[in-house]
Formats: C-alpha cells, sequence, structure tokens
C-alpha cells in the first residue's frame, strides 16, 4: 500500500513539474512573439584576412593588402568573415527565450548564405540583448563571374565607422522547446536597422 502511495505521489509530482514547465515555455514564447529585432552593428569585418572594418572603398586598401587580396581572388578563395551583432528588445515583464534560430544573410538584397544558431537565447523582461552571430563564407564562389576588383569592392563598405550599416539585411526564424520539441514561427523575420516586431 505504501509502495502505491509512494507511486502515486511522484506521478502527481512529475505531472506537476511537466506542466508547470511547458507553461513557463508557453509564456516565454507569448514573450518572443512581441519581441522586435535589429541589426545592431557589424563588426570585426576581414576579407581574405585583411581588416577592412574602415575601408570605404578599392584606393583606400594599402599595397601590401592589395597584393594578398588579389592573390587571394586569383585562388578563388576569398572569405569574407564579420560579426552580426542583433538587439534584440523585449519590452515584456516576463522572460523571452529562443532555443534555435536560423538565418538567412542578405547583402544588397543578394542572398549570401543561410546559417542556424543552435544555442539556448534569453532576454530578461523589460531589456535589451544582443545576440552575436559570427557570420563566415567565401565571396569569390557567391559572386562568381564578377571581376576581381569588383568581388573586393562589393566586401568594402559594409559598415561605417561606428559599425553601422544599411547594406545588410538578415530573415530570421527563431524556435523555442516545448515538451521537449522545437517549435518554429511561421514565416521569417526581416530585420534591418530599425527595431521590428514579428
Amino acid at each position: 500500500m505504501k509502495r502505491k502511495n509512494l507511486a502515486a505521489i511522484i506521478l502527481v509530482t512529475t505531472l506537476f513539474f511537466s506542466s508547470c514547465d511547458v507553461l513557463r515555455q508557453v509564456e516565454e514564447m507569448a514573450a518572443l512573439s512581441s519581441c522586435k529585432f535589429r541589426i545592431h552593428t557589424v563588426t570585426d569585418i576581414s576579407l581574405a584576412g585583411v581588416n577592412v572594418s574602415n575601408i570605404q572603398s578599392f584606393s583606400d586598401i594599402r599595397p601590401l593588402d592589395v597584393l594578398q587580396l588579389t592573390n587571394a581572388v586569383l585562388n578563388n578563395q576569398l572569405p569574407l568573415n564579420f560579426n552580426l551583432n542583433l538587439q534584440v528588445n523585449n519590452p515584456n515583464n516576463q522572460t523571452a527565450s529562443i532555443n534555435k534560430l536560423d538565418w538567412i544573410l542578405f547583402i544588397d538584397d543578394l542572398q549570401m548564405l543561410n546559417g542556424s544558431i543552435q544555442e539556448r537565447f534569453t532576454t530578461e523582461p523589460n531589456s535589451t540583448a544582443t545576440l552575436p552571430v559570427n557570420i563566415a563564407f567565401n565571396l569569390a564562389e557567391v559572386l562568381q563571374g564578377k571581376q576581381g576588383e569588383k568581388i573586393i569592392d562589393f566586401a568594402l563598405g559594409l559598415a561605417d565607422g561606428s559599425g553601422k550599416t544599411s547594406r545588410v539585411m538578415v530573415k530570421l526564424k527563431p524556435y523555442i522547446m516545448v515538451s521537449g520539441r522545437n517549435l518554429d514561427y511561421p514565416g521569417w523575420i526581416e530585420v534591418r536597422n530599425d527595431f521590428v516586431a514579428k
């Protein structure tokens, strides 16, 4: 009899905590639905190992760096790397969380690549948090058929001296974990410089 009572207590306790966990996850999902997103800055921009964060045109590149970039173009290996710093504004009284985030990157409205962040990200109530996305891809492959100098020019001026950009756009699809499953939001959130809500 005692064993049956103990089993019943364990079952009720498990169901209680499971339902509480699901309720918390649903509340976080509701909070996420009214969050706003924007591109805050684009930083640490490098092209084939050359720091081009503050370079706006090809003529501003140092001669030695021009040689390095030219060699990279000839080898069809022109890796573009930068940090895309997204800001998430949570205007709610409830923590908002993302369990996974798919993204598609555009530069000058041309799709560059897509990726996914698998780490959980939370934004506290009535606050704004920064979500860094590391971008790395071979620009020479994406812009096949373009002349070398035009490919290099494309990577310049992505951001101004303060890291602000008008050329980069990203589409986001957030997921949240509910009952052990990743549930995605329908459609994509298009994010630019200004805060936009889903």
